[in-house]
């Protein structure tokens, strides 16, 4: 009978030991997770910030050309918008002969 207990006891031990080896693998794959989800958040804020910095830094320095008096060396942001073709206006293509799937 004493054997019998031991037996189990140890059954249980090993049982208990899987189940903590299959919990850390499952904290460490959600860590793994949510360390890529705080990089992607991350290098989406840090892309916003430095587009919003390169757009003020552009603008800066047209106005500052303006204000010297040296001509702009891009149209400014309502021609380029005029020179795309409208979603309304059609558009012909290249080759007539092409045919759209």
């Amino acid at each position: 009978m004493k054997k019998m207990l031991q037996m189990t006891a140890f059954g249980l031990l090993l049982v208990g030991l899987a189940g903590c080896d299959a919990a850390e693998q499952s904290a460490q794959k959600l860590l793994e997770k949510t360390e890529q989800a705080v990089q992607d958040v991350a290098r989406e804020a840090i892309d916003e910030t430095l587009q919003h910095i390169n757009k003020k830094a552009d603008d800066v320095q047209q106005s500052t050309n303006e204000w010297l008096g040296k001509p702009s060396e891009e149209p400014p942001q309502d021609q380029a918008e005029k020179q795309q073709p409208q979603d309304h206006q059609p558009v012909e293509p290249i080759d007539k002969t092409a045919v759209e799937t």
